[in-house]
């Protein structure tokens, strides 16, 4: 179910269709300690969220607490609360008037989420798989709420730096660092955005004849961006 939903708006509406929020929150109560199943429903639910009409559908309270509870998960690494975070970021993208329910408020999921992401490791291996940037950059615009930029932009980081050759490219060529670029002239998103928008930018990929294929270590913007919010 996670790769048919995958950029595929009509499947994530037939899993919704479909009773699948029942049963997501079923195998929850069945199945908690299975962390490849976990993993693979919120990839699932990752691709839902994806769909601006479908999220209303995820906006109840039962939900977004799992979802904000799902955010503390160690379960497969760091891949289950960065799916979670991931839902929320979309979700939350959608703005305050978007936010119907009373509890959890969407202040206190929000800083749930930031506090997940900064206890992430930047240079966390993945299991996951990206065939198109497009949601996350999309996430990089959303000036209102930059805990969604925040997500994005780690996860940007992330990818690009632990597995450069094949998702250096894909930040290129779907306008990634243009929107970077935008991102930090603003004032708006906080100083870990932008540390973590430097270095993507940064990267000897993307300066070729500034930071030559020789120099091994270039480590000195990641140190500062790791450190000079701590």
């Amino acid at each position: 179910m996670w790769n048919v939903t995958d950029e595929t708006p009509v499947n994530c509406q037939r899993f919704l269709d479909g009773h699948g929020m029942t049963y997501f929150q079923k195998c929850l109560r069945e199945f908690p300690d299975k962390p490849e199943l976990l993993r693979n429903m919120m990839g699932l639910l990752g691709n839902v969220a994806e769909v601006k009409e479908l999220r209303c559908r995820l906006m109840t309270s039962d939900l977004l607490t799992t979802f904000a509870d799902l955010l503390d998960s160690n379960s497969d690494g760091i891949e289950v609360s960065y799916n979670a975070a991931g839902v929320l970021s979309h979700i939350a993208s959608d703005g305050v008037e978007a936010w119907t329910i009373d509890h959890p408020t969407r202040n206190e999921v929000l800083e749930r989420m930031v506090a997940a992401i900064e206890r992430w490791d930047l240079a966390s291996k993945r299991n996951i798989n990206y065939r198109s940037f497009q949601p996350i950059l999309r996430l990089l615009e959303v000036y209102h709420t930059p805990q969604c930029q925040h997500w994005a932009a780690w996860a940007l980081a992330n990818l690009t730096r632990v597995y450069p050759d094949k998702y250096c490219s894909l930040v290129e060529e779907e306008g990634g660092i243009q929107l970077l670029e935008v991102l930090l002239k603003s004032s708006i998103p906080y100083m870990r955005i932008q540390n973590l928008a430097k270095i993507v930018i940064t990267h000897d990929y993307f300066n070729p004849l500034l930071f030559p294929p020789f120099i091994k270590d270039f480590g000195s913007l990641e140190r500062m961006d790791l450190d000079s919010d701590s």
